[in-house]
């Protein structure tokens, strides 16, 4: 049987799939930021807003690294702004302006914002916003025209800080969840060159750190997919993105743990002399496919699988033949159902890679 060469694995690759710190988006991120301030200081001062502070604080709350991050907080912090506002203001209205009151006020309305917030993490300000309310007006502010202010000076530094990350030194989310998906198809394929190597040489294997490993990456990428979507919804983009993506490589991860659990002891010889070389094979094959599916993602290039779909067709051969043989008659219950088990992943995961690189090609020809 024709045996493709075995692959080297790097252990560091395995453990980490984070991207090496640098320094430059540090020092892109505060160059938005000064300028976001700047302009916003600006803005505020040539208005004469009496809390323009707060539209500074809040620009320096919401940026985030993208423009899709920082809508997101801007949005959250304005919805929770809102509801905190408004509250704060019908109960300055609704009690006596005396000590005991308004301590007796702000212990509800923390109570009640709280018990929202955790029922629902964007209203997680609003209970601050209350608390300014109660606390912070003084007599001659009508109540009114201090929430008003207040929204609007917080909806004022929201809009800053995402034209800034919009459009000064501008990081699209998309670009980062691309960068972030050909890290955790780059994992996966070293995961699968090592299984298939484990499972050649009859090794066992052992690799929860990488999957541990892969798993956070994998909800980091998620993450930064919900900010491109966010991106794309406020037509701060026009490049669409499919959510099939990140359900296809869940279910790959899911795939390659279930493969690494059935590697955790070895297969015996006669299977391994078997199906071992053709499963081997199949893993490395679809190893080389995930890094042509992350190449796929950086140039939107055509994903070639001829050398896929042939390992596939020598293991189904080899599958095939196993079942038929005395081998197959002499196996143990457990080693039976891990030998369908092992052809049932592998399938499946090749299912899954072939349904990545449909989903691929139609966001290339879109």
């Amino acid at each position: 049987m024709p045996h493709l060469h075995r692959p080297e694995v790097s252990a560091g690759l395995l453990r980490d799939t984070k991207p090496a710190p640098s320094l430059s988006p540090a020092i892109a991120q505060a160059i938005r930021v000064m300028v976001a301030c700047l302009v916003t200081y600006g803005i505020v001062e040539y208005l004469g807003l009496r809390q323009g502070a707060w539209a500074i604080f809040t620009l320096l709350i919401v940026m985030q690294g993208s423009a899709g991050a920082t809508a997101g907080a801007a949005i959250d912090r304005l919805i929770a702004t809102i509801a905190g506002a408004v509250l704060g203001g019908l109960v300055v209205l609704a009690m006596p302006h005396t000590p005991l009151a308004t301590g007796l006020s702000l212990v509800l309305v923390s109570g009640v914002l709280t018990f929202g917030a955790v029922r629902q993490p964007r209203m997680r300000g609003a209970a601050l916003t209350a608390a300014i309310v109660l606390l912070t007006r003084t007599p001659d502010f009508p109540v009114g025209a201090f929430v008003v202010d207040r929204i609007i000076e917080i909806s004022l530094g929201g809009v800053a800080g995402v034209l800034a990350s919009r459009f000064v030194l501008p990081v699209r989310s998309r670009n980062r969840m691309i960068e972030r998906f050909r890290a955790v198809l780059g994992a996966m394929a070293d995961l699968l060159d090592a299984q298939g190597i484990a499972l050649e040489s009859g090794e066992a294997l052992s690799v929860s750190e990488a999957n541990i490993a892969l798993r956070k990456s994998l909800m980091v990428a998620e993450t930064i997919f919900v900010d491109a979507q966010r991106e794309k919804k406020l037509g701060l983009v026009r490049d669409d993105v499919s959510d099939a993506i990140p359900r296809t490589l869940w279910r790959l991860r899911n795939s390659i743990s279930q493969m690494g659990g059935l590697l955790e002891h070895p297969f015996p010889l006669p299977v391994r002399d078997a199906v071992g070389i053709a499963a081997a094979e199949m893993l490395y094959s679809q190893a080389r496919f995930a890094r042509a599916c992350a190449d796929a993602m950086a140039d939107n290039s055509t994903i070639a699988s001829d050398h896929e779909a042939d390992a596939a067709d020598v293991f189904e051969t080899a599958f095939v033949s196993l079942q038929h043989s005395d081998v197959a008659r002499g196996m143990p219950f457990d080693t039976v159902g891990r030998v369908f088990g092992l052809a049932y992943t592998l399938r499946r995961m090749r299912q899954d890679f072939h349904d990545l690189a449909a989903r691929l090609a139609e966001s290339r020809n879109a």
